[in-house]
């Protein structure tokens, strides 16, 4: 969670306590952010620290591992920074599009380049 949403913190998109909050709320409520095999999308409440509405893209090539469980093995991280609940569902029904496309989601995970993965998301 640290890593995929660094872009975000260092473009000034959210705060340090936006970081911890989405850290936290794994911590709290479990692996609710793994909506998908090998995708997770860590966000937070927006008055935890965001500032301005974007996302940021990790993709690993060894999974991390949200819980004990296989299929809480995560390889793409797209950290979200969401100012209010229309922006949030907005950029997450903008995700969901992309992910849900066979073709995109294969190209996401065989791209050899950051720039063929931003590409997608464009």
């Amino acid at each position: 969670i640290i890593k995929s949403s660094k872009p975000l913190l260092d473009e000034g998109f959210i705060e340090q306590s936006y970081v911890d909050a989405m850290i936290d709320s794994v911590k709290e409520h479990g692996p609710y952010i793994v909506i998908a095999p090998n995708i997770a999308l860590p966000h937070a409440r927006p008055e935890s620290g965001s500032k301005k509405v974007g996302f940021s893209v990790l993709r690993l090539d060894k999974p991390v591992a949200f819980s004990d469980h296989d299929d809480h093995n995560v390889r793409l991280l797209i950290a979200l920074s969401c100012v209010d609940s229309t922006t949030h569902l907005e950029i997450l029904q903008s995700i969901v599009t992309i992910l849900s496309d066979e073709e995109k989601h294969n190209a996401i995970f065989n791209a050899k380049t950051t720039k063929e993965i931003l590409d997608i998301f464009s």
